[in-house]
Parts: C-alpha cells; sequence; structure tokens
C-alpha cells in the first residue's frame, strides 16, 4: 500500500463508525420451512399441516403482509415500496408434500411461496430424502403466480471434508481438504461456477427461464460465491441467519431466514418472530492452549470432548477461541492455531475445533486473534517494533507499530488465510492493540507524525505543546483503531457476514482520560464494532474488599447511555491470576447479578475450566 494511502486510513475517522439502524415497519420477516407431514417423527425441520395453519393464522391476525419474490428483490432495489410487516414464506428441498399440502393452503390464504429446489434431486435423489416434487408439479404451481422456484443447488447440498482431521462441511462454505492440502480459491471458485451453470440450465430448460433466486445449502456461503452467484444470473441469495432484512443491496447478497424447527405451535410460533435477534451474549473464552496436547490426538480430542461438554452445559452461545498460541502466558504470541503461509503455525487444528462446536451445538464463533504482538513481524524486521522515549517504559507486550504499513499487510495476509480456511462468524481483537502515553518513536510512527504535523516528533515537542500532545493521543487511538477496520474490512472480503468485537480495558470506561495512557476510547468502540468487550476482572485490578461495588460502578459508567448495553459485552475472570485459584460458582453469580442489576445485557467469562468436574 502507498504510505500516504495508508496515512490518510488512519486519519479518517470517517471510516471508522459504523451505524446500528433501529427496526423498521418494513423491514422483511423471512420464514424457512422444509418437509410437512401429520408425523414429523424424529425430523426436527418437518412439521405438520395444522401448526403451518396455525403460523398462517397468526400472521394474518397480526397485521403481516406476505409478499413475493420479486416483491422482495423490487423493494430492494428501490423500484417498489413494500406494505407494513412484510413477510417471506420459503420451502426447501422440494418434497412432495409442498405439493400436497402446502400449495393448497397458499391457495386457500392467497399467499405467495417461494420453493427452493435441488435440480439434480430430481433425476436422482438420495434415498432418504422420501418424496419429491415432479417438474410436472412444479411447472403447475408456478404458473399459478403464487409459487417462485429457487435454486438450492445443482449437487451441492452435501458435505465435503473441510480439515485434516476429516471433519465435513458444507461443499459451499468451505475449502475442501483433500490428498494432504487444502484446496486453491481458484478451484473453490471454478467449482462453485460450475454448479450455478449447471442448475441454471436445468432450470431454463425445465422452466424456461433462469431462476432469479439461490438458497445456500445448509446456508453456508462465501463473499466470492456470493460474487459468482450473481454473475451467473441470480438476483438475490438466502441464507439462515437469525434476523429480519432491510431491503437495500445487503438485502439481495444475505438474506436472513429464520428456519422453523421442532413443529411449534401457535403460541411457540408468535415467541419465535417476536424474538428475533434479541438473544443475549452468553460468551466463554475458550484458550486451546489448554486444550491442545501435542504429544497425544487422544489427549487433544478427551480435553475438547470435556470443554464442549461444558460449554453446553452453561448454557454458552457464544464463543471466543484462540486463535492463537500463548503456551508460555506472556501475551507474546509466536505461533497460531489455524492453517496460514504468513506465520509460524503450531498445530492445525482451529478449523477442526470449530468443526466440533458446530456438530454438538449452536455457537456463535469470534476468533480471538492477537495482532500487534505476533512475534514474528518484529523478529523478521526489528524496525517495526514500538518504541517507547525511555525502554524501561515500554508496555507489558512487545508490539509491532500499528503505523506501519508493512505491519498493516502482514496482518492483513494472516486475517485473510484465517477467513478462508475457518468458518467463523466473527473476529475478537486481542487487548495487545494499544499504545501507552510513552510510545510510540518507532520509524513509522515518527513518519507519520512528521507528514500530518510537519515536526520531528520528540518527547520534549509534545511535553512543550499540550495541544500537539493532544492531537497525537488522537493519532494513536485513531492508528490502532484504523488497523482493526482494515483487518475487518479485509476478512469480510471473504465472509460478508462476519462480527467484530475487541477488548477494552475498564480504567478508560471509569476514567476516559485514560485514552491518553493507552490509546482506547470507549466511544469510538461503539461507534466502530459490534461488540466492545470490557474486561471486568475485579481482582486483576485488586478490588478484593468490594469486586461487587467495583463491577456496579464499572456498570453505571458504561451504561450511563443505556443504548450502549446493546453492543457491550462485560467479561467476567472466572480465576484469580494473583492468588492462582478459580473463583467459586457464588462469586461468579455474584458478578453477574451485580452486573444485570445495573443493566448489563451481555457477558462473557474467562478463561474457561476445561478440566472442572
Amino acid at each position: 500500500m502507498n504510505r500516504k494511502v495508508w496515512i490518510s486510513l488512519l486519519c479518517l475517522l470517517g471510516v471508522l463508525f459504523s451505524v446500528s439502524l433501529p427496526a423498521a415497519a418494513n423491514d422483511v420477516l423471512i420464514l424457512c420451512y422444509h418437509d410437512v407431514a401429520e408425523k414429523p417423527g424424529n425430523n426436527i425441520y418437518t412439521v405438520t399441516p395444522a401448526a403451518l395453519r396455525s403460523h398462517l393464522d397468526y400472521l394474518k391476525e397480526n397485521g403481516y403482509t406476505p409478499i413475493s419474490l420479486e416483491d422482495y428483490i423490487a423493494a430492494s432495489k428501490g423500484e417498489d415500496k413494500l406494505p407494513a410487516k412484510p413477510v417471506m414464506l420459503t420451502f426447501d428441498d422440494g418434497y412432495q408434500s409442498f405439493y400436497t399440502k402446502v400449495f393448497p393452503l397458499l391457495k386457500e390464504y392467497n399467499y405467495p411461496g417461494m420453493m427452493a429446489i435441488v435440480t439434480s434431486w430430481l433425476d436422482y435423489a438420495p434415498a432418504d430424502l422420501g418424496p419429491l416434487l415432479t417438474w410436472q408439479q412444479i411447472r403447475e404451481m408456478e404458473s399459478s403466480g403464487l409459487i417462485t422456484i429457487a435454486s438450492h443447488s445443482h449437487a451441492a447440498h452435501r458435505f465435503t471434508v473441510t480439515t485434516p482431521q476429516g471433519d465435513r462441511g458444507p461443499l459451499f462454505g468451505s475449502l475442501q481438504y483433500k490428498e494432504g492440502k487444502y484446496e486453491s480459491v481458484a478451484d473453490y471458485r471454478q467449482r462453485v461456477m460450475s454448479d450455478f451453470a449447471a442448475t441454471q440450465a436445468v432450470l431454463t430448460r425445465e422452466l424456461g427461464h433462469k431462476a432469479q433466486a439461490l438458497v445456500w445449502p445448509f446456508g453456508a456461503y462465501t463473499q466470492l460465491a456470493i460474487e459468482d452467484a450473481f454473475a451467473a444470473g441470480f438476483e438475490a441469495c438466502f441464507a439462515l441467519d437469525d434476523g429480519v432484512n432491510r431491503p437495500g443491496k445487503q438485502a439481495l447478497k444475505e438474506a436472513n431466514r429464520i428456519i422453523i424447527t421442532n413443529n411449534p405451535s401457535k403460541k411457540r410460533f408468535a415467541q419465535l418472530v417476536n424474538t428475533i435477534g434479541k438473544a443475549p451474549v452468553k460468551a466463554a473464552q475458550l484458550d486451546l492452549d489448554k486444550i491442545y496436547d501435542p504429544d497425544s490426538t487422544e489427549q487433544t480430542e478427551e480435553n475438547l470432548n470435556l470443554a464442549i461438554d461444558r460449554l453446553l452445559a452453561s448454557g454458552t452461545n457464544t464463543v471466543y477461541l484462540q486463535a492463537f498460541s500463548d503456551e508460555n502466558g506472556t501475551g507474546n504470541i509466536e505461533s497460531v492455531y489455524f492453517y496460514t503461509t504468513t506465520a509460524p503455525v503450531r498445530a492445525d487444528i482451529f478449523n477442526h475445533v470449530i468443526a466440533r462446536l458446530r456438530a454438538e451445538g449452536k455457537f456463535t464463533i469470534y476468533a480471538w486473534l492477537p495482532t500487534l504482538a505476533a512475534q514474528w513481524i518484529i523478529d523478521e524486521n526489528p524496525e517495526t517494533a514500538v518504541v517507547a522515549c525511555e525502554a524501561k517504559n515500554l508496555g507489558w507486550y512487545r508490539r509491532a507499530t500499528p503505523f506501519s504499513p508493512e505491519v498493516s499487510d502482514r496482518l492483513t495476509a494472516m486475517v485473510t488465510d484465517l477467513v478462508k480456511y475457518n468458518d467463523i462468524n466473527g473476529i475478537l481483537f486481542q487487548d495487545d492493540v494499544y499504545l501507552n502515553d510513552f510510545e510510540d518513536f518507532s520509524p513509522a510512527a515518527r513518519q507519520v507524525f512528521k507528514t500530518e504535523t510537519g515536526l520531528e516528533l520528540t518527547p520534549e515537542l509534545l511535553k512543550a505543546d499540550p495541544e500537539l500532545n493532544d492531537r497525537w493521543i488522537k493519532m494513536k487511538t485513531n492508528a490502532l483503531t484504523g488497523l482493526t477496520v482494515k483487518l475487518q474490512a479485509a476478512a469480510k472480503e471473504y465472509r460478508t457476514n462476519l462480527g467484530s468485537a475487541r477488548n477494552i480495558y475498564p480504567i478508560l470506561i471509569t476514567e476516559p482520560a485514560a485514552e491518553t495512557w493507552l490509546g482506547q476510547n470507549y466511544g469510538q468502540y461503539l461507534d466502530t464494532y459490534d461488540y466492545t468487550v470490557i474486561m471486568a476482572y475485579p481482582y486483576l485490578e485488586k478490588e478484593y474488599e468490594d469486586p461487587v461495588g467495583w463491577l456496579e460502578e464499572l456498570a453505571t459508567a458504561a451504561l450511563k447511555n443505556p443504548q450502549n448495553a446493546q453492543k457491550t459485552v462485560f467479561k467476567l475472570q472466572t480465576y484469580d491470576w494473583n492468588k492462582n485459584r478459580w473463583l467459586s460458582a457464588d462469586e461468579i453469580n455474584r458478578f453477574t447479578n451485580a452486573l444485570k442489576k445495573k443493566g448489563a445485557i451481555h457477558i462473557a467469562y474467562y478463561p474457561e475450566n476445561v478440566f472442572s468436574e
């Protein structure tokens, strides 16, 4: 990257802020159904005709207006307006029951619906699927004007090996692992495009036109696959993420759908519709260093089983999963746990752990990731290290400077590999993203300062000119945040629907002037990331006499604006590092309840006691 461009990026505050939009009357609720049968049996995706009718009754009674795919696309392109409380009814896989049970109901209510079919299945389907639609039935339903046919792929509704350990993942959502190596991005795109071409060819042959919509098998996809889908003629892509849809370009690229499971009653259906996306975060921060045993694959798996059992038993819904190795507990990172050509790899197990977590429960998984503490960057080029005006005043982590384009490019390449090879939902940036008040006097930092001010950066200059010093503090804060924004943007080029979170020290909440000491700003965090994760560790702050009081003061300051609660996670310690003891369940519950009484919504816990019975 050109140095001037990089400097401009650091100082352009406008790119740092994202806006969270409130719900609007024309946000589109999209429901996803599968088979319909009188006796669902053990299939959690099957509903009864009576349950489906009750759902349609609920929508009618509560002012929802079912819309068609065409309505959704037109509104998202700005060509038409939607009614209040619009809802789309979508059905996947092309079961025969759609013709015999669903289609008659939709005709009765005069409700449009969308059916997504796997085009190869109509010629040859897996035996365990049961009866599927015929082309004659599909043409009949489409000609009614109520039913729109979408593609559910041609032959990609299946799993493939995605890790060296043999784990399997959705074909569209992952790079394959075969013959001892990962598939290239070029090969991935070629097989994705071949499938799109095949399904559109079959639909054109049988229906006389291409499909407007693509429904991702298992809700799995990448940004590259989205681009290829639109190139293949699709105008909208549908996933399985919770949430409603604000009409617009993004709604066409990644439409959220609520999957209907366990044959919900009318009452349960109402609860589902009215609580979308509102589940509080209950997160556990999980150390792979405690799980991985370099001497025993069996022991690693046993440790992983223990961790998963604890996560499931505790009701955890979000996992901050360690993507790096910190064997010595220093925070100076020597290697990572995922495949990359840009950093030392201790073991390629990160994607295996993700696969196990996804197989066992519905977890949101954030990669807990270091940035500036990447030691290999500094070792290869010592000039990239953060420099203090006096060596004794260097911070507690050995870090690379955020002002260096080389550091930025190296970290960007690492993050790109992370998202290419690992099916994550977000990134949690480690607390190594800071600069204290004696830092940074590295060559790159000096160059940025001179470019911006025309002056040489010296401690004497900053001390003599408080206004200039304040300006430098803001430049450091923006450089740190700007780096994470660039890394998140690079990650979203591969996985667009990727969340962001960043650790912040509690003193920044109770004493905002501490930005001088750390280069962090709570308000900027709230504007920039999906979640701000406050390291609420009372015993690390040596608040032994009144830890609950300290937590209450922290929560009061953080939630002075109650809206902050939606984007703030309070991460509680479960271990007392000063006294080398695990906290009791009673202590942790007292801390949790104190925060919730002050308005906290989202709670995380660290570390996870994997081996506790």
